[in-house]
């Protein structure tokens, strides 16, 4: 018979269902069709389901042949509840992740770092109070939240970070983390492991010294700290930045993360440092850079095992899909206060790692995510938005970036200068 995977999880959304599979970190969003589809495949009964639906969940294992394990009662619960629950505009009813900063220290300066302690910077070299973690995982808990990403700084210098991890993964919540991987060793590695952690997000700028080292430091740390998750087992990905001295070693770094393993390569977009200079208007890719980008994805052939992903601001590489297309994927665009909150190690809620507006404290993410009028003027920026993306077809599902936007000279709501498509 067919049942939810023991490491699927679901929660009610309005008018419809949010799914969750823990081992691979994919989500499924379903209205209330899908939700009584789900229900009446799990209950057997012979009906005509969409063949793209089935195989949908099965590919991506929500959906296993096995015992019930009460399932199809939790789908009812679900499929009950589902009527009646409320959420923002354009927003889920609770976050999918929270982004928590443990700390602001970090043992290396890089380049254009957007969250880091250094001189020059405004970021506190503080770590976070192990209550103000407590209390957010809480609150994540009751609001079932399903990850919880674990960032800086860099989080391993926290000295209560296996507690943080083991509390956040005892509360049913699966925590993950990014790290620059210099004290990521086989006992860090398995000590993590054991402790519950989902997968290390390992950042690397380049496939050779010579590359990376134009944005970080420590190309064989980052190396070393691979190697060591794959000798203990730890699921780990590659966190690799898009600049435009990194860009010709995207393939190469592509396929270093299928050779070593890795469950994802997720390409990030420069973002705005917290110390003053020129680097993001050196280092950031133009619009025909990112033309080349999508020429580079299209013809990369990726194994199973390893999964290319994209930051929510470079939504504007997947429009050679057609949005519905896009859309039925699951994608979202720019995500704060949408899908995601940041809480800083002082306990400011921000609906954005990158902008750094806040008007609710003490990590308390659902009075934010509830009240907070940054958050709504965040979720009403199709209504807002100014400029040729006005008009794109893909606006709903991208919106650009606001934080380049603002970077480059704009205000909040104006279209992103590094658009492809423009």
């Amino acid at each position: 018979m067919p049942a939810l995977s023991p490491y699927t999880v679901i929660r009610p959304e309005p008018n419809g269902a949010l799914l969750f599979q823990q081992e691979t970190a994919e989500t499924a969003l379903l209205d209330l069709e899908g939700l009584d589809a789900l229900y009446f495949l799990l209950k057997g009964e012979g009906r005509d389901y969409s063949p793209f639906f089935v195989t949908y969940l099965r590919a991506h294992r929500f959906v296993v042949m096995g015992p019930s394990d009460g399932s199809l009662e939790r789908v009812a619960a679900v499929r009950d509840m589902a009527p009646t629950t409320t959420a923002p505009p354009r927003a889920l009813a609770a976050p999918e992740t929270v982004h928590f900063s443990v700390t602001g220290r970090c043992d290396q300066a890089c380049a254009g770092c957007f969250y880091s302690a250094r001189p020059g910077s405004a970021i506190a070299a503080t770590d976070a109070p192990f209550e103000l973690f407590e209390r957010v995982v809480r609150q994540a808990a009751e609001a079932r939240v399903f990850q919880i990403a674990l960032g800086g700084g860099e989080p391993l210098l926290h000295p209560r970070l296996l507690d943080m991890v083991r509390l956040a993964r005892q509360s049913g919540i699966v925590p993950n983390l990014t790290t620059n991987g210099n004290l990521l060793t086989v006992e860090v590695a398995v000590a993590l492991q054991e402790a519950g952690l989902g997968q290390a997000q390992i950042s690397l700028n380049g496939a050779s010294e010579e590359t990376n080292s134009a944005t970080r430091p420590n190309f064989a740390q980052a190396m070393a700290a691979i190697e060591a998750c794959q000798t203990a087992g730890l699921r780990f990905g590659i966190n690799f930045l898009l600049t435009r001295s990194s860009l010709h070693d995207l393939e190469a770094v592509i396929h270093l993360g299928q050779a070593k393993g890795a469950a994802t390569v997720n390409l990030l977009r420069p973002k705005p440092p917290t110390t003053e200079g020129d680097w993001l208007e050196r280092e950031s890719p133009t619009a025909r850079d990112y033309r080349k980008v999508g020429y580079i994805l299209k013809r990369c052939q990726l194994q199973p095992e390893t999964r290319l992903t994209v930051d929510a601001s470079l939504t504007f590489l997947l429009t050679a899909h057609q949005p519905r297309t896009l859309y039925r994927a699951g994608v979202w665009g720019c995500s704060a206060a949408r899908k995601f909150v940041t809480v800083t190690q002082e306990g400011d809620v921000l609906p954005c790692s990158h902008v750094r507006w806040s008007d609710v404290g003490d990590g308390d993410v659902m009075r934010a995510w509830c009240e907070s009028a940054i958050f709504a003027r965040f979720r009403a920026l199709e209504d807002t938005m100014r400029g040729p993306c006005r008009a794109c077809d893909y606006l709903s599902l991208c919106r650009g970036c606001p934080a380049v936007a603002m970077a480059f000279g704009g205000e909040f709501g104006d279209s992103d200068p590094h658009c492809p498509q423009r």
